[in-house]
């Protein structure tokens, strides 16, 4: 099947790891992994660690900003259910060390279908006539070993990220203290800011702030605002989190659903950078054809707004759960999942919300899709989720 490489973290010495099909290489330090992968590509990496080991999540952070299109396996002994799930951050999945062969095979062959998905041609030739994935803000750097440091108790290692950035710090006080972003008061400072929406929602919205630097609205756009997709964008993310919320997901979940939320759409801006009459196009078709925005982009791009907003996230490094969901956020079926998952919690809210005004009546948002939510055993829970998108979207139709 290809190259695998599995590298030991702690003193305790192991077995060596073998999975049927693969050539597996053992390592027992880190620099030797680092040189391997730069000697060569990997399809997978798999990290072995004992309990919750923060220097494991370093770890497979650093792979995934610099080598993302490798599986990121991450198997733990001793390790808390917190741990595992904070884990799904920076890999593509997380288990306990004794978990069955069979289950890596799975998690291995359902993570390769996405990178396949990811890599097509369509999105690597889109990606490269915007300018390649550019650079994102150092304070995603800092914020991120702040997270995986797992510091918790104060928020005051956050202000020195920001020292000296006026502006991107002005942007993103601006969008945190929005009225749709849901804080019942003014914000004063990042430092309060970080206490009141944590570490993970100061990153995300520190990413988008560089999404919207990154695209724009052109000048020659008069189809739909970006304002306004901008606008709803935050009112998916919090009713992502408010329905991952109501299911009783962990806190990282709702943590991915609100970032999923955040960046479900913006291969849209992207698409329109590349060309903004061929999308007025693409928009005219699927208003008179009445298909899916995202059907007619497939048709026209060879790739949807998902798929490119999914490989741009996840060549940023972001987590894999979230890209899983923006790329499979209106296909929720193709995800393959038996239960609620942030793609649910990511495809209901899009398919719920009022898409942006526009000047041909095109639905940019999805359609609910009903099989899906009674496969993996939801329906009973659709009222709920009803009642929490008209609230949602009162209040962004008022705000329009």
């Amino acid at each position: 099947m290809g190259r695998l490489i599995c590298c030991d973290l702690g003193e305790t010495s192991r077995q060596a790891f073998v999975l049927e099909g693969w050539d597996c290489e053992q390592l027992d330090e880190v620099s030797a992994l680092l040189t391997a992968l730069d000697e060569g590509p990997a399809q997978v990496v798999v990290i072995r660690a004992q309990g919750d080991d923060s220097e494991a999540l370093r770890l497979l952070r650093k792979i995934g900003e610099h080598w993302p299109w490798q599986v990121r396996i991450l198997l733990a002994d001793a390790a808390s259910a917190r741990y595992l799930a904070e884990a799904g951050d920076v890999a593509d999945v997380a288990l306990p060390s004794g978990c069955e062969a069979s289950r890596i095979q799975l998690a291995i062959e359902r993570a390769e279908a996405i990178l396949t998905r990811l890599q097509v041609r369509a999105a690597g030739d889109a990606i490269e006539r915007l300018g390649g994935f550019g650079v994102l803000p150092a304070q995603l750097a800092g914020l991120n070993a702040l997270i995986d440091d797992q510091i918790r108790d104060s928020t005051a290692p956050v202000a020195p990220l920001f020292r000296g950035c006026t502006d991107l710090l002005t942007e993103l006080m601006e969008l945190l203290n929005s009225p749709l972003f849901g804080f019942d008061r003014h914000l004063f400072s990042i430092v309060e800011a970080g206490r009141l929406a944590g570490l993970r929602t100061l990153r995300d919205m520190t990413l988008l702030v560089a999404v919207l630097h990154r695209f724009p609205q052109p000048e020659q756009w008069r189809s739909f605002s970006f304002q306004h997709q901008l606008d709803r964008a935050l009112v998916c993310a919090r009713l992502a989190q408010r329905i991952a919320h109501s299911v009783n997901a962990d806190r990282i979940s709702q943590h991915c659903a609100f970032a999923a939320g955040l960046f479900a759409d913006f291969g849209i801006r992207g698409l329109i950078r590349l060309d903004p009459a061929r999308y007025h196009r693409v928009m005219e078709r699927a208003s008179a054809l009445g298909q899916p925005i995202f059907a007619v982009e497939k048709l026209e791009y060879g790739l949807s707004h998902g798929e490119l907003g999914a490989a741009l996230l996840r060549g940023w490094g972001v987590s894999p759960r979230v890209v899983r969901a923006v790329l499979y956020h209106h296909v929720p079926k193709a995800a393959g999942d038996g239960a609620f998952s942030t793609v649910t919690a990511t495809h209901v809210a899009d398919a719920l919300l009022p898409t942006p005004f526009n000047t041909l009546g095109c639905r940019l948002g999805g359609r609910l899709s009903l099989s899906y939510l009674d496969a993996i055993g939801e329906m009973d829970r659709r009222i709920l989720w009803d009642n929490l998108a008209e609230d949602q979207a009162r209040q962004l139709e008022a705000h329009w």
